[in-house]
């Protein structure tokens, strides 16, 4: 289905992850599942078991608290992440873009390790001459923090993102219209 997925070492941030796709719906219901309707990733994402909005700082800042599914196999143990997230759209561009935070009134979880996303962002943009169909390049910075081998990491991160891009066409297929 022509999915991307990439990969770049840069300095003072370190390996970045880049998924580029392109998914059978309009933008504006990529955009409504992926921010009006974030708390309900967990129903569709294995990936995700939970996602929590903590506080709105105006109209388009979030402070999130995010808890991921183990890898399958168990080979990364359960995260959770706060993060401050915004959203943004200028003309048919959207931006949704955010970094680890901290937010005294979510301390670290038993059983999980708090691991630190960003910078990272998503960028969603009609397809040029297919107005129905929208281009979403992810950037993915992940510090999965613990003992785990970059090997691990690195496949789990792009595999992670991979899912991301199926499972979501699966959603929008079932809620197109809704």
């Amino acid at each position: 289905n022509g999915d991307k997925v990439l990969s770049k070492v840069l300095p003072a941030v370190g390996k970045v992850f880049r998924l580029e796709v392109v998914v059978e719906q309009p933008l504006d219901a990529v955009y409504c599942e992926l921010v009006d309707r974030m708390e309900q990733m967990g129903d569709w994402n294995p990936s995700v078991q939970e996602v929590k909005i903590l506080r709105r700082i105006g109209r388009d800042t979030l402070i999130t608290h995010e808890k991921a599914a183990a890898a399958p196999g168990n080979l990364v143990g359960p995260r959770d992440f706060v993060s401050v997230r915004c959203a943004r759209r200028r003309g048919s561009t959207c931006v949704l873009a955010g970094v680890a935070t901290e937010f005294g009134a979510m301390p670290e979880q038993k059983g999980f390790v708090r691991a630190e996303n960003g910078p990272t962002c998503m960028v969603l943009r009609p397809v040029s001459g297919n107005p129905s169909h929208t281009k979403l390049t992810w950037l993915l910075s992940i510090d999965l923090k613990g003992w785990l081998p970059k090997t691990i990491i690195n496949q789990v991160l792009s595999q992670t993102q991979v899912d991301f891009a199926e499972r979501l066409r699966e959603r929008l297929a079932r809620t197109a219209g809704t």
